[in-house]
């Protein structure tokens, strides 16, 4: 018979993403099993390490070194740095801002390939995916297809480091000849990816809160928004494949804003800890209403594309 199996889909949403490790702890320390991972961007890092160190402590401890290393806290400072209201503040944001547009204009990406290596080298991953204790995906964009591509074999730190490859700010990464980028193009929360391979899939989504626009007087803010609008109906759409959702309350947090680690995991935890009696509920329900056909269908892996 085949085994019951439960996968976590680990979304993208960077410093929002650490709330991952939150979760898995809860889902873990709980009696669930985690039969498989799948991740996107942050969730593709989080689930990475968790796969290949079954330790929710590990991961924290692994990240916490990252996001310290001086490469990671100069570029989350630029990044996540709030625009000031004073007249010499305002002159440096603006300054800012240009140097990004110039740096996206003439090169592909504001980080270079050699910068965003050396930062990813710190992030302590093991070279193939052979090197996992558990099952693991990682989903990127093959910008010259147009499609996605779910990394499940080979290289383990390249798939990660294509899925976290945020357009724009770091160069996409070449595979087989291929360029990828961030996975959140494409699958935010990468639920499709453990339908062939997991009974019952726990998606965890992170992504940032919807804010309402009243003004549009930019045309790069009327682009920015409309494919912003995009990217959330698909998201919305694909996350209903999940039988069970836990979203997090950090949909405020900046992307770059890693210095709210310890806050992101506690809420991570929390969500985990208040949903967990539904989720026990859901999983066993699930179990029940398998259990005739897993007598006549043997474990597969993830999809190959």
């Amino acid at each position: 018979m085949k085994k019951f199996k439960v996968g976590v889909a680990l979304g993208g949403g960077g410093a929002r993403g650490l709330a991952h490790i939150g979760i898995l702890e809860v889902i873990r320390d709980n009696g669930l099993s985690i039969d498989a991972v799948a991740g996107t961007s942050m969730g593709s890092a989080v689930g990475a390490l968790y796969a290949a160190e079954a330790d929710t402590r590990m991961v924290e401890k692994k990240l916490a070194d990252f996001i310290n290393s001086k490469a990671v806290g100069e570029g989350a400072a630029f990044f996540s740095k709030k625009a000031s209201t004073r007249p010499f503040g305002k002159m440096l944001s603006m300054a800012k801002q240009f140097f990004i547009m110039n740096r996206a204009v003439i090169g592909p990406s504001i980080i270079s390939a050699e910068q965003i290596k050396a930062i990813f080298n710190g992030l302590s991953l093991p070279e193939t995916f052979d090197d996992l204790k558990i099952p693991f995906c990682s989903v990127a964009t093959d910008i010259g297809k147009g499609d996605e591509k779910v990394f499940s074999r080979g290289n383990l730190k390249k798939a990660v480091l294509a899925s976290s490859s945020i357009p724009g700010i770091f160069p996409p990464v070449k595979i087989d000849g291929s360029y990828y980028l961030d996975g959140g193009t494409v699958n935010s929360v990468p639920v499709s990816p453990l339908k062939p391979c997991c009974d019952f899939i726990i998606a965890c989504d992170v992504r940032p809160v919807r804010r309402m626009i009243s003004e549009f007087d930019r045309g790069l803010a009327i682009l920015s928004r409309a494919d912003a609008i995009s990217s959330h109906k698909l998201s919305d759409l694909q996350i209903t494949q999940a039988d069970f959702i836990i979203k997090p309350d950090v949909r405020n947090i900046h992307w770059a804003d890693f210095k709210k680690m310890g806050y992101c995991i506690e809420e991570g935890r929390a969500t985990a800890k208040k949903c967990l009696k539904e989720l026990k509920k859901a999983v066993l329900r699930a179990k029940i209403k398998s259990l005739t056909g897993r007598f006549f269908k043997k474990n597969d892996g993830f999809p190959e594309n």
